[in-house]
């Protein structure tokens, strides 16, 4: 998630905390006004090569919701770009389709924990999915799944170099701001080899 404007997240959340000047109780009118910000909340989604730190594919889209949608077109561009082995993904990602396309249709070894849904003691739904909660319980997996934390290290140089901020106005603005950064990141990696 980036920034809709300058003002940071942390500067929100405590102005939220503190209470309307002259009342003692808290402020629901800033609540209803989070809840407008956070459906305009600029999300980019990477695929990211873990050795170099490239971007392989990149996907833009406004709001807080589910990343699964957003595991294929990332998938087909980058298998696309490169020859692809594993694919490490967090558990907003994980469905069953999402293995299948991996496994099956690319060739590609999935690694995505099974969380979503029902958090009981019971098997999740599907073939892939009860895979994923058996491999990462008994830990032959979580050697492989640890280097996940590259994406994120990917997330924090894009923010950290080129700004959390986005400085479109319009949806489709801020779309175009995060996918220029993305390419932007890349032109930087490349510049520095």
């Amino acid at each position: 998630m980036f920034e809709s404007h300058h003002v940071s997240r942390y500067y929100e959340k405590r102005r939220q905390q503190s209470p309307r000047k002259g009342r003692g109780k808290w402020a629901p009118a800033v609540n209803r006004a989070r809840s407008r910000i956070v459906t305009h909340l600029p999300k980019l989604s990477l695929a990211v090569d873990a050795a170099s730190h490239l971007i392989l594919a990149a996907r833009a889209s406004t709001g807080i919701g589910s990343d699964s949608p957003h595991f294929v077109p990332l998938m087909l561009d980058a298998a696309r770009r490169m020859p692809l082995e594993f694919v490490l993904a967090d558990a907003g990602y994980d469905s069953e389709d999402n293995h299948r396309l991996a496994r099956q249709e690319l060739g590609i070894r999935s690694l995505i924990p099974a969380r979503i849904g029902r958090q009981s003691t019971a098997a999740p739904q599907g073939y892939y999915r009860r895979l994923m909660r058996r491999r990462f319980k008994g830990g032959p997996d979580k050697r492989w799944y640890g280097q996940r934390w590259q994406a994120e290290t990917v997330n924090s140089m894009v923010k950290r170099n080129l700004g959390s901020a986005c400085r479109a106005r319009t949806p489709m603005g801020r779309k175009k701001d995060m996918l220029l950064r993305a390419v932007t990141h890349n032109v930087m990696i490349v510049a520095n080899l």
